[in-house]
């Protein structure tokens, strides 16, 4: 076979049942050009074992300790291949999708970042057409697609077929710090940032298991890590012409999102929010530090980066889509 083309990198947490039919799901694909890697964090409840026994192929990388979805990090110096496809444990790939998005990007020397069409494994459904993120750094997905087979440009995705010449840029694929949640976000803004985009693939489709993963998070716990995401993402990626013209709107939106909170006496998730506004602000150094990595790589304008904001989604049915 030679040299891999793509890595193809699953990230697992005592998810084995899930873990093995993602795997299963590669024998049945058109591309056999790849490499297999699973990175898990710590699983107790037999996911090693059944990866070594049952598939051969694949490459065990072994976390000492539950790192979230950016513990994926620790499979990158064994990738091989000249992409890297990035996957959770919850879904299944349909044949041709790896194909499809090796072909995206091959054709498109500017797109970093090819990624599928999330189906829900259960009924079929659409659970993801693309994305979209506010300059209230609050974000989301598209539940509907209009525009059919059409290849569009989104700000972000969680999963996705990437260059490994972008990823060796920053050095890491997600933020070691962020654990699980606004990651994707802050891996779409500093692949603009590179003056290159993102480009959702509805022909590639990926069976999502509606995030049977993280069902665990409790809404608090989920509140506190994309708020504190998010606003590590706004302060490290964006310049600070931005920084300044879209803070009050994005402390604006997050007070509102507290009131919200109290209102309909969500009162943990209200502190869950506060506590990650101070979390960021005690956190300055370091986000300092990382600002001044991803800033030196930086290749394209902020207008560039805006392009892929909108507010228009923000307010879905006169409630905040947060």
């Amino acid at each position: 076979m030679g040299k891999p083309l793509i890595s193809i990198v699953f990230v697992n947490y005592n998810g084995k049942e899930l873990l093995r039919a993602a795997l299963r799901s590669l024998r049945k694909s058109t591309c056999k050009n790849y490499e297999v890697l699973v990175v898990d964090n710590a699983s107790t409840d037999g996911s090693r074992e059944m990866v070594t026994k049952e598939f051969s192929r694949a490459r065990l990388i072994r976390n000492s300790t539950n790192q979230g979805y950016t513990g994926i990090n620790a499979a990158l110096p064994s990738c091989k291949g000249a992409y890297i496809l990035f996957l959770n444990n919850d879904l299944e790939l349909h044949p041709a999708s790896i194909k499809r998005l090796l072909k995206v990007l091959e054709n498109d020397p500017t797109a970093a970042l090819a990624v599928p069409r999330l189906v829900n494994y259960y009924d079929r459904k659409i659970d993801s057409a693309g994305t979209w993120v506010s300059r209230s750094f609050y974000n989301g997905h598209h539940r509907a697609d209009k525009t059919g087979n059409t290849i569009k440009e989104i700000p972000y995705m969680g999963i996705g077929l990437i260059r490994k010449e972008a990823v060796q840029k920053f050095g890491y694929l997600f933020d070691p710090d962020y654990f699980i949640y606004a990651e994707d976000l802050d891996l779409g803004i500093r692949i603009r940032l590179l003056g290159m985009k993102t480009l959702h693939v509805p022909s590639a489709i990926a069976y999502h298991m509606h995030s049977q993963a993280m069902k665990h998070v409790l809404d608090a716990r989920k509140a506190f890590l994309l708020e504190r995401n998010l606003l590590t993402t706004f302060y490290k990626d964006m310049g600070i012409s931005s920084i300044l013209l879209f803070m009050p709107y994005a402390y604006a939106m997050r007070l509102l999102a507290i009131l919200r909170d109290i209102l309909t006496l969500r009162f943990a998730v209200a502190l869950a929010r506060i506590r990650a506004v101070f979390a960021v602000l005690f956190s300055i150094p370091s986000i300092l530090q990382k600002r001044k990595k991803v800033q030196s790589l930086r290749e394209a304008p902020d207008s560039y980066i805006l392009k892929a904001f909108t507010e228009k989604h923000l307010f879905s049915r006169r409630k905040i889509n947060i």
